[in-house]
């Protein structure tokens, strides 16, 4: 979200110092760990012991206390990334920010998320709306005792408000946003129709070998010509985060692990920020005992454990978002067609209030599939429409009113089997995810939980385009019944993994995703699975550790038998020398991962750029298997090496050589001429960005949390990197914000580390302490029991009931 970073660059630095200077504010706007507090909201007594890595166990006598327990934790840890996640999903960043905040807080208004979180408030049904009002009150009586604020409440001379129910669940679908469909990919599509063919485009978007998905229509003939409108949504869409936005888990039954139990492992992936999206922590009480990671402004544990049974996420990558063009009505332009008639457009006004600005009225149009989005240009009225009268609907999952996915938390916590777990499941709406759980009596399974659409037989678009909003053969037809989601139960291979690859088995009857992510991390795993005969806690830590690519296997004999004669002299001969002895582990301390990930970066520019021109920014990403067909030749697609824009025809020898050329030289202009001296983990440093102080001058090394970085977006040990970038394309802002393994043998011995630290606070010495763990592949123990909490504890705070 590179947007506020931004916008935030400017922010006075004497200000900062200041504040941060002053050790009175030090020592009163942390936290305090010990002692007595007496607030309103509480039966009873509620403990909070922070263990030696500043996670709370939070001790109450009722599992209502033990929520508004971890409400306060959250608020004390946490207060300003939830300020920021429940103004991101209101709209209301303006406030705080200013002009620069006033597009993001459009788009966000005009999809409504806060509309949608109140209508999602009221279908929760008691238990969980209990539980979720006694967080919120833990959350308010931390604001309630007035103490000093973090730093950035200061600088943005802001003040947070009450917490509400509806803030929590406004930041359930800020990251739902994150995680859901492929608008990106059917945008890119459409806009790429004004310079390629149907065929080109398939071939550029590379499906998954095995689906048989039918020619891609050409958008022209199903609504005329809008590809310009196409390419303006397209450039105000905001870019998801660089790299391999996915993640990992996998599991194994007891027949192959030396205890005989099951073992399980999750690395969701995400951007990294500063602090970690994810919070650890512990919740007991009578018939509760849960542990794991939180999203901080959410109660519950969304992947963890508790005494039985152990949970874990990756995203499916299923398409749960269309663009539906409109046609309004030509003599009526208060409603538009549908396939049975006219139906009126729903208008609201959305008022923005802007720091140091006037408020700015904002009208929004809806139609049967949702809201209009292509009038999204920076005005205050309704735009002109598109060309041909044309407009451009959203429809998603992410928007639906009767989502209530808080409950999943909420019974996972309490799941004694695999069917009491399984069922919980079924509240789980958005995101689609793939949960992968194991059980103490010896039990794994896996459910692709989560609504997908249904698309009919006759639909064959299957989200790939925008599709024409008054024909009815591209409507939705209600979602996949959960009873027919992927999922299975004990397989006999006795292992299941997911990393975000296609997992629809074949004469599956649903269209599902027609973007799947490469499976190079799901066949690592798989083969580093399948090499171990018994597996131990040790064992799975490893290949979560793993750095061999995908990429590298598939493109590096092809990129070394093509381009051969690239290196004949000098320094360009000994790299292409120490290249043909490389394994394709992306380790941090060697050059040859960084002169790979450049060849490619400069392969993809030489391959596809003179045909798309002017549209690459905007589509330009790794495109491994894309390449790898190029290359390959498969069915003639070596065409794409010539070059468009010169008379004499080009071969795909030519531009892998004169792609190793222009790598070479780009990378002695950036990192000095001396190749020895090059090293992938200086170039792609993981980088976990502050997100207010990372890009203020001087203050943004204190801030951000960095280190020399591993990995690539196809390593089993992530390091997303994106290749559009124009400055440090190589840098790392995505990988796993936390890694566990879970021993169902004993799940006291589970362990977990987070890629910053517990605390939001860049004053505090638990604000990026476990990132040095992190960063060298170690960990920590979370166990459940009171004495080891105890042990070592660096507070034990006592809250008393008023």
């Amino acid at each position: 979200m590179k947007w506020w970073l931004k916008a935030l660059a400017g922010i006075a630095t004497v200000g900062v110092l200041s504040v941060s200077g002053g050790t009175w504010y030090v020592a009163r706007s942390l936290p305090r760990i010990d002692g007595e507090v007496t607030l309103a909201g509480i039966s009873a007594p509620v403990e909070i012991v922070r263990d030696a890595s500043a996670v709370p166990h939070i001790y109450a006598a009722t599992e209502r206390d033990a929520y508004f327990g971890l409400g306060y934790a959250h608020a004390q840890d946490r207060l300003w990334q939830m300020e920021l996640g429940r103004r991101l999903g209101s709209g209301t960043l303006s406030e705080i920010l200013g002009a620069a905040a006033v597009e993001q807080d459009r788009a966000v208004r005009t999809m409504g998320l806060r509309h949608v979180a109140e209508e999602n408030l009221r279908v929760l049904d008691a238990d969980a709306r209990g539980l979720l009002d006694g967080y919120v009150a833990g959350v308010n009586a931390l604001l309630e005792e007035k103490r000093p604020l973090p730093p950035e409440f200061l600088l943005l001379r802001a003040e947070p408000s009450p917490w509400t129910a509806v803030d929590s669940l406004v930041w359930l679908r800020v990251m739902a946003t994150t995680l859901a469909g492929n608008l990106d990919q059917e945008m890119q599509r459409l806009a790429l129709r004004a310079k390629l063919s149907p065929k080109q485009i398939t071939e550029l978007f590379a499906p998954s070998p095995d689906d048989a998905l039918p020619p891609l229509p050409d958008s022209r003939a199903l609504y005329g010509q809008i590809d310009t409108q196409a390419r303006d949504v397209l450039a105000k869409m905001p870019r998801k985060a660089a790299g391999s936005v996915g993640s990992n888990n996998w599991v194994v039954d007891g027949r192959r692990t030396e205890t005989g139990k099951p073992l399980l492992a999750n690395d969701p992936h995400l951007q990294l920020t500063a602090p970690a999206v994810w919070y650890f922590a512990h919740l007991s009480a009578p018939g509760l005992n849960v542990i794991g990671a939180t999203f901080p402004g959410v109660p519950g544990v969304i992947l963890g454990r508790n005494d039985r049974v152990a949970w874990a996420f990756t995203n499916t990558i299923s398409d749960t978002q269309d663009f539906f063009v409109e046609k309004p009505a030509p003599d009526d332009p208060g409603s538009y067609l549908t396939p049975s008639g006219r139906a009126q457009f729903e208008v609201r006004d959305e008022v923005i209030r802007i720091k140091d600005a006037p408020d700015e009225t904002l009208h929004v149009r809806s139609t049967r599939h949702g809201p209009i989005v292509s009038e999204l240009k920076g005005m205050t009225r309704p735009v002109p429409d598109m060309p041909q009268g044309y407009l451009m609907a959203l429809r998603s999952v992410i928007l639906e009113h009767d989502d209530r996915s808080l409950e999943f938390p909420l019974r996972a916590a309490h799941a004694k089997n695999a069917d009491e777990f399984l069922a919980a499941t079924k509240s789980f709406h958005s995101p689609q995810q793939n949960i992968v759980y194991a059980d103490t009596d010896g039990a794994i399974a896996f459910i692709a939980a989560g609504r997908v659409p249904r698309r009919g037989l006759e639909d064959d678009v299957k989200g790939r385009i925008p599709v024409p909003g008054w024909v009815d053969r591209y409507d939705w037809n209600g979602f996949i019944p959960w009873e027919e989601l992927p999922q299975v139960r004990n397989p006999e291979s006795g292992k299941i993994v997911t990393a975000n690859q296609k997992i629809t088995p074949p004469g599956y009857p649903y269209s599902v995703s027609t973007d799947w992510i490469r499976p190079y991390r799901s066949e690592r795993i798989s083969a580093l699975l399948d090499a171990t005969p018994k597996h131990a806690p040790a064992s799975f830590e490893k290949i979560q550790l793993d750095l061999h690519s995908g990429a590298a296997v598939a493109l590096l004999p092809h990129l070394l038998e093509l381009g051969r004669t690239a290196g004949r002299d000098g320094d360009e001969k000994a790299i292409f020398e120490r290249l043909r002895g490389w394994n394709g582990d992306m380790v941090g301390h060697s050059f040859e991962p960084l002169v790979f990930a450049a060849w490619v970066r400069e392969l993809d520019r030489a391959i596809y750029e003179d045909e798309v021109g002017d549209l690459f920014p905007m589509v330009w990403a790794e495109r491994i298997d894309f390449l790898d067909h190029v290359l390959t030749n498969a069915d003639g697609q070596g065409r794409w090496c010539d070059d468009v824009r010169t008379p004499s025809p080009e071969s795909c020898q030519d531009a892998v050589e004169t792609a190793y050329r222009k790598a070479i030289a780009y990378l002695k202009t950036e990192f000095g001429a001396g190749y020895e001296h090059w090293t992938w983990g200086a170039a792609h440093p993981s980088h976990s960005a502050h997100i207010v102080l990372g890009q203020v001058p001087l203050l943004g090394r204190w801030f951000n949390v960095d280190v020399p970085g591993v990995g690539d977006n196809e390593t089993v040990n992530v390091g997303g990197y994106a290749v559009d970038a124009t400055e440090q394309p190589f840098s790392s802002g995505v990988g796993p914000g936390f890694r566990a393994v879970y021993d169902l043998a004993d799940l006291e011995k589970s362990v977990f580390v987070l890629s910053t630290g517990q605390s939001g606070h860049p004053l505090s010495s638990h604000y990026r302490d476990l990132n040095a763990l992190w960063s060298r592949g170690d960990y920590v123990p979370l166990s459940t029991g009171r004495a080891s909490a105890d042990a070592g504890s660096i507070g034990h705070l006592r809250l008393r009931p008023r």
